[in-house]
């Protein structure tokens, strides 16, 4: 067992092959009661000392086996991964994914960091509507925001006692996680809490967002759906909610129904528009995506998963039909699905990367781009570089069970596997460690990325006629 005292008391963690773990370190109280649908609270001290050697819930979510709902509205907590040895070591703060509506810090394991000097926090957020409702007198929304600029405080102000050092923090995510690492780069209120971020396949990074009008429309409908006055949703149980959250979002073509609203105290400017001007000039950002995301969401949804709304995020039907035509020029021999699924990638998630590095060099910033091209399984042939697999790789955590269920059909070498873990990681941990991932910086003159594969490479604008696809489609 070993101890630490926080600001608001003394947790017990446990300590195994050279890592400190504490699990469940609360950073805010409870938002429950009167604090639902309010901005997150400071947690308050405790007396004695907190025990820290298991997970707390997750936050109220659907059940991944399509049935009922999972977790609890006290959810906010953070997971310290921590090496033996003194600091002050560097920082690595990890959003989870999950659509925004789904997810744990829980499913991702620190360790190897924490054996490499590195300090890992794993931090949760609500989810959904308990997370993100935009309700005049019930909720002004960005709440879920709220909560990971409280957790990122909470890191200044306690992570020198797990033997972090505040000055050097790398903020990072994948999926909606990667989004939201893109959102808090324009965050006012995080300003200077950070100082590296990496975004991992981030769904629209920099785009997704509501205005206040198009937040309260999904806010209404959810009431509508419920056929209650407003002030019930203050008290009503949290899985009547979350029953109109999914009713609601199979009526919403996006991935991503649930969003913070710009023009806010917290947003005030779409967070494109903001790195563009300069607003993380000082962050240096390291970001990409995976070759085949969307071959993820087209398998799980063939299996009937419901868990996630079905349309695109980034484009509307009369934009892929017209992309899919650009693209039959490039790919004459690809079959109708094979088409759809590369423009939704590029639409959704290898543009936005782009053009969130472009913005941020244009603005000053170092920035550094990779892919991942790394297959489960050749094109065409099931799941290839899907969006998730670079999961298993930076965490080089191939075993975790959480993800392993992308690999169960195919069943890939262990040595292929640990390989593009070991390097993948090694990457990451560079980047976190000195500010330098290994390879040179993004600009729109060379855009050079790294393509992690088998056999990696430095590349100088990879798909480069796919990507004028998209900048003439921009220029009419």
């Amino acid at each position: 067992m070993t101890t630490v005292d926080t600001l608001a008391g003394a947790v017990r963690g446990a300590a195994q092959d050279g890592v400190r773990v504490f699990l469940g370190v609360p950073f805010a109280e409870p938002p429950v009661g009167e604090l639902r649908f309010r901005a997150p609270v400071s947690v308050s001290p405790w007396a004695g000392v907190r025990d820290a050697t298991g997970f707390a819930e997750k936050a109220p979510q659907p059940a991944l086996t399509g049935k009922g709902f999972v977790g609890d509205e006290d959810c906010l907590y953070v997971n310290v991964y921590a090496p033996e040895e003194p600091g002050p070591h560097p920082v690595f703060v990890w959003i989870h994914g999950g659509g925004g509506v789904l997810g744990s810090p829980h499913q991702f394991d620190g360790s190897a960091y924490a054996r490499r000097g590195v300090v890992v926090v794993t931090v949760a957020y609500r989810l959904g509507v308990l997370g993100l409702l935009r309700l005049p007198g019930v909720s002004e929304g960005n709440l879920s925001l709220q909560d990971q600029v409280l957790a990122l405080e909470w890191v200044r102000d306690n992570v020198a006692a797990f033997g972090g050092d505040p000055g050097r923090v790398t903020l990072a995510g994948q999926s909606n996680g990667g989004r939201i690492v893109g959102t808090l780069l324009a965050v006012p209120a995080a300003r200077g809490l950070f100082q590296q971020a990496i975004v991992q396949s981030g769904t629209g990074v920099g785009s997704v967002v509501h205005t206040a009008a198009e937040a309260e429309t999904v806010g209404k409908s959810v009431l509508e759906d419920l056929a209650v006055p407003a002030e019930a949703l203050m008290t009503m149980p949290a899985t009547q909610i979350l029953a109109a959250q999914q009713r609601v979002t199979a009526a919403l073509d996006t991935l991503v129904p649930y969003r913070v609203v710009v023009g806010s105290e917290q947003l005030p400017r779409n967070p494109g528009d903001a790195i563009a001007d300069g607003a993380a000039r000082d962050v240096r950002l390291l970001i990409g995506t995976t070759a085949d995301e969307q071959d993820l969401f087209s398998w799980l949804q063939s299996g009937g998963a419901k868990l996630l709304g079905t349309g695109s995020t980034m484009l509307d039907s009369g934009a892929i039909e017209r992309a899919i035509v650009a693209y039959r020029e490039l790919f004459p021999d690809w079959p109708e699905d094979q088409l759809a699924n590369r423009v939704r990638t590029a639409g959704d998630w290898w543009l936005p990367a782009i053009r969130c590095a472009e913005a941020q060099h244009a603005a000053g910033g170092a920035t550094w781009m990779y892919r991942l091209d790394w297959r489960i399984a050749p094109r065409g042939r099931g799941l290839g570089a899907a969006h998730g697999v670079d999961l298993l790789f930076m965490f080089d955590d191939i075993g975790n069970p959480n993800w392993r269920f992308m690999l169960a059909a195919t069943r890939p070498d262990p040595a292929r596997l640990q390989a593009m873990a070991s390097e993948m990681f090694g990457a990451w941990h560079r980047f976190v460690v000195t500010g330098e991932p290994g390879w040179p910086q993004y600009s729109p003159q060379d855009r050079v990325t790294r393509l992690f594969d088998d056999v990696s490479r430095t590349a100088s604008d990879p798909d480069a006629a796919e990507r004028r696809v998209w900048d003439q489609s921009a220029a009419t």
